[in-house]
């Protein structure tokens, strides 16, 4: 079993900033509270007009709602170039955080990491952050933290531990078509085992930090999206997810998380 006291994990932070940006500089000192060494890994940046050729328009057509920004893809693209680093690196598990992470209870933040550490044969990643959450349907006591299972993954990936042989599953999607937070609201595409820390460790600081990066380009998506087909195909998307997502919660809860008798489990 992992020591509490002594586990840190790697450490890895999305960031378009330079040193001594705002944003570079709220994640350092942060991480610094608990002598943790980040990796500062540059996002992808894309100019007007321009986009990836991992990023399929006709898979997004086929599978959401509305096209993806740019913002989205680079953001997505970012967080494969951290995964790539993590197996380079020859991590077995690592922490990582989006630029505008804010830390609200530094001794809850590292009890969590070193309660997930513990029994890490039961999830593939680990959140400490859920923008608007999803009702719980499963939650796992371990130690001092509650571990939690969403009716669906929520959104945001401002920071999560994730296990280094999940990250090399995840980077063999040769083509994205999804923001990440939507593509992990999919989990039994990529045997997804997926909890949230509860209540979350971590908040989004977006606006003390400058505003949102992507909140306004994605609005504006969305209203040039809008139109009477999209919305029939988008209702019809919807339903085949809640079904597809009411099995796969059957399935985790039944056979791959801990038993109603086990210590560390509790129903909610």
């Amino acid at each position: 079993m992992v020591s509490q006291e002594s586990f840190v994990p790697a450490c890895y932070v999305l960031t378009l900033d330079s040193p001594g940006g705002r944003r570079y500089e709220s994640a350092s000192k942060q991480l610094a509270r608990f002598s943790i060494q980040p990796k500062f890994v540059n996002g992808i940046r894309f100019e007007a007009g321009e986009t990836a050729p991992q990023y399929s328009p006709w898979l997004n057509m086929l599978c959401m709602k509305r096209r993806m920004t740019q913002g989205e893809i680079s953001v997505y693209l970012g967080h494969r170039k951290i995964w790539e680093q993590i197996l380079s690196d020859g991590n077995e598990m690592a922490m990582v955080f989006e630029d505008d992470f804010f830390i609200r209870n530094d001794r809850y933040f590292m009890q969590a990491i070193a309660d997930a550490a513990s029994f890490s044969h039961y999830w593939d990643i680990v959140k400490f952050f859920d923008f608007r959450p999803k009702r719980i349907i499963q939650s796992y006591r371990v130690n001092e933290t509650d571990f939690v299972l969403h009716k669906y993954t929520g959104s945001g990936c401002v920071a999560y531990l994730i296990k280094a042989k999940k990250a090399a599953t995840l980077l063999n999607q040769g083509r994205i078509f999804r923001p990440i937070d939507e593509d992990w609201s999919y989990p039994w595409e990529h045997n997804l085992r997926i909890l949230s820390v509860h209540p979350n460790p971590i908040i989004e600081i977006a606006p003390e930090l400058g505003g949102s990066l992507l909140e306004c380009e994605r609005m504006q998506m969305k209203k040039s999206s809008r139109n009477w087909i999209r919305s029939i195909y988008g209702n019809a998307l919807t339903i085949n997810k809640n079904s597809r997502s009411l099995f796969w919660r059957r399935k985790i809860v039944s056979q791959i998380m801990p038993k109603p008798n086990d210590a560390i489990a509790k129903t909610a």
